[in-house]
């Protein structure tokens, strides 16, 4: 376990290093306003549904071989078993959220950190997250983005009336036209129907290089705007609200250990144990996932739908920092807990 400890501490220090940059050009004021805006959004349309595209589409020849050998009925249906844990889980934390919040004296307040707690940085941390972690296994990285389906659509519904306070602002046009779920549905059906796979044609193999590059942004840009955000926040708006805390708690402890138990009734579904092969991932990514550090999302909603821009931007920032250490000791935890080692 120390070494999975060490390996997952280096994956965040290299992760978080990414902040640098932003944070000095920032103080340095080399970076305008609207910088943070700018980058979001290459992030949202074009890293982001780079990502599905890569993770269902694009493929070395040995990761093909491995997923070519799955059943694919069986992989849909792991599949669905992602999306189900993945949606249970993120209403768990919803209904604790609840009980923990109810008393606060301001309700908008109250609903960031909801928000913070429920959603994670699944798309822009996790996904390279557990490339690194899993040495680029492609079925960890499918499962991933099948957690960032459940994901996206419980974000813009759930969590848009959370931050904007009125279901009114809940659009379905929003929600079917947003760009990772377009490009992750047209990633699934490229991989169930190889023969419309371009990107896997003999002699085109080149044509892998636009969605991979592209993809690989991911990690870099998103945590740049990170260290922008920190440059940009008055240090003691950072760690001087308790319920940030609260929430913290909620997002980087909680909310992993609870995906893991609403796991646990489905371990046998195949008949297997948690440790057989790739479908441990079915379990483990979306575990994984919940243990990131809260959305990005978070901010850019507040904006938006005129939230409490501040205790998003505080809650954001502060927790973001302190996954660096929660991340890699409750990662050793899960991995101790369901005896798996990767």
């Amino acid at each position: 376990m120390g070494e999975i400890y060490i390996k997952v501490l280096l994956i965040m220090l290299v992760l978080f290093l990414f902040m640098a940059p932003g944070f000095l050009l920032k103080k340095f004021n080399m970076i305008g306003e609207g910088a943070t805006y700018t980058l979001s959004t290459i992030l949202l349309y074009v890293c982001q549904p780079a990502l599905a595209i890569k993770a269902f589409c694009v493929f070395s020849k040995e990761d093909y071989q491995i997923v070519s050998a799955v059943n694919k009925l069986v992989l849909l249906k792991n599949f669905g078993l992602t999306l189900l844990i993945t949606t249970v889980s993120i209403l768990a934390v919803f209904a604790i959220c609840k009980l923990v919040f109810f008393k606060s004296k301001s309700k908008g307040t109250a609903n960031v950190y909801s928000f913070i707690a429920m959603f994670s940085n699944c798309g822009f941390l996790g996904i390279p997250f557990i490339e690194m972690f899993t040495d680029n296994n492609p079925l960890a990285v499918m499962y991933m983005m099948v957690f960032n389906v459940a994901f996206n659509i419980l974000c813009w519904t759930l969590g848009v009336w959370l931050v904007s306070g009125d279901a009114k602002n809940i659009s379905v046009k929003k929600i079917v036209t947003n760009p990772t779920l377009i490009t992750g549905f047209v990633g699934l059906i490229l991989f169930f129907f190889p023969q419309l796979n371009i990107f896997m044609f003999e002699g085109l193999e080149e044509l892998q290089i636009f969605p991979t590059y592209l993809a690989n942004m991911t990690a870099a840009l998103s945590m740049v705007i990170v260290g922008i955000r920190l440059a940009e926040t008055p240090a003691k708006e950072l760690f001087c609200k308790p319920g940030v805390y609260a929430a913290g708690a909620l997002r980087l402890v909680v909310a992993p250990f609870l995906c893991l138990l609403i796991s646990v009734p489905f371990w046998g579904i195949l008949g297997k144990g948690l440790a057989s092969g790739f479908e441990e991932y079915v379990y483990l990514a979306p575990v994984i996932a919940m243990a990131m550090s809260p959305a990005a999302a978070v901010v850019a909603m507040a904006e938006r739908f005129g939230g409490d821009k501040t205790t998003a931007t505080s809650a954001f920032v502060t927790n973001t920092l302190i996954s660096i250490i929660t991340i890699p000791l409750v990662i050793v935890a899960v991995m101790a807990i369901v005896g798996v080692t990767l």
